[in-house]
């Protein structure tokens, strides 16, 4: 991660303009935390998420990759799948910086699996180009989920 810090191709990614490193958690209580491996062994991203135990809900996702295998949106959608189907989060929510070529995946993710486009925070976040940008708020409800891949009787 700390290699992506200071290109320009991940600047959407870190959303500020400072290096934070990312530490290993201990435990899984309050943040996940996953690498993408491809089939040869070698990390191609990084995955995550925050946990709001009390609301059940998840946030910030952390979606980063570092090539451009196929393997790492196989994991994406692995991940979503375990928030909502193994851990039975009742929602998602997360953001896309504008600028960033990632968005209309996301802006496709989101309507695949049932979410909605919350709103736009206007020049929310300074990059390390210095300027500021807007931020794009999503969730996913996991009951709009479950409609999606299963239909109308999915519980």
């Amino acid at each position: 991660m700390r290699e992506t810090w200071g290109d320009e191709k991940y600047m959407y990614y870190h959303s500020n303009s400072y290096f934070s490193p990312i530490g290993i958690e201990d435990d899984t209580w309050n943040k996940m935390q996953f690498a993408s491996v491809s089939p040869s062994g070698e990390v191609i991203g990084y995955l995550g998420y925050s946990i709001e135990r009390e609301c059940r809900y998840v946030s910030g996702l952390a979606i980063c990759n570092f090539t451009d295998d196929p393997v790492f949106g196989v994991d994406v959608k692995e991940m979503i799948k375990d928030i909502f189907e193994k851990y039975r989060f009742r929602k998602i929510d997360f953001f896309v910086v504008i600028g960033n070529p990632i968005k209309y995946q996301y802006d496709r993710m989101v309507d695949r699996y049932g979410g909605r486009v919350v709103g736009i925070r206007k020049e929310h976040v300074m990059l390390m180009d210095g300027k500021l940008y807007d931020q794009k708020l999503y969730e996913i409800l996991r009951e709009d989920y479950m409609k999606k891949r299963y239909g109308d009787d999915a519980g």
